[in-house]
């Protein structure tokens, strides 16, 4: 009876300590020319469970026929990138994902404030945002430089709105002068407790409750989007 009384006292305390833990997520994307690099990297309870998700080759094809995305998973248990996968984004996918999200905010009450809330437990732990520009010429590159600054101040003035901001973010903006050139790097970090995590999933289900076929709206969503993962 002894050794069930802490066994039952130490899993309550590593539920406690998994629920108080973080997910930590990382955005990175760079432009070198005609080469994008784009990665997503999740980490949670403490690095037990990682995920890795990147694009390495973006090709635009065009307004009608869209984007080609190459990309590479990988979880903690493989040594490298795996799962390759190559996925055609057109038009017509856009504008699904848009009718989706409109369905989703149609069954859920007051989603805006859900969303809201939710972020105001985000933290941002890095922000970083590096771009060269040059157009060849001195006072269009000039005026292009102020331009792109005048955008990335309103972008993250508005995000720091809604998240809290735990690093002083850094941001410039690098003129080049002598030659034609575009190239950007912007990393961000931020992270969540599980806890956090695991209530706003709680109160998004009971404000889709509150909507006459809102918990099947959802669940269709969610059989759609699992559909498209799959293939």
């Amino acid at each position: 009876m002894f050794w069930l009384g802490i066994i039952v006292i130490l899993i309550v305390i590593a539920i406690i300590i998994a629920l108080v833990s973080y997910i930590r997520g990382e955005l990175y994307f760079s432009r070198v020319k005609d080469d994008d690099t784009l990665s997503m990297n999740v980490r949670a309870f403490f690095g037990l469970v990682r995920y890795r998700y990147v694009i390495p080759i973006i090709q635009f094809k065009g307004l009608a026929q869209g984007i080609i995305v190459k990309s590479e998973t990988a979880t903690r248990s493989s040594d490298g990138l795996k799962d390759e996968m190559k996925d055609h984004l057109t038009k017509e996918k856009v504008l699904d994902s848009f009718k989706q999200g409109k369905i989703a905010l149609e069954n859920t009450l007051n989603m805006y404030d859900w969303m809201k809330q939710t972020l105001a437990k985000v933290e941002c732990t890095e922000l970083k945002w590096i771009t060269r520009i040059g157009i060849g010429d001195a006072p269009e590159t000039a005026i292009t430089t102020g331009a792109i600054w005048g955008i990335k101040s309103s972008l993250i003035g508005f995000a720091a709105r809604f998240v809290r901001l735990r690093t002083k973010p850094c941001v410039d903006v690098v003129p080049q002068y002598n030659e034609p050139q575009f190239s950007t790097e912007f990393r961000l970090a931020g992270r969540i407790r599980v806890w956090f995590i695991l209530f706003a999933g709680i109160r998004l289900l009971a404000r889709a409750a509150k909507i006459k076929g809102g918990i099947r709206a959802w669940y269709q969503i969610f059989l759609k989007a699992r559909a498209k993962m799959a293939s």
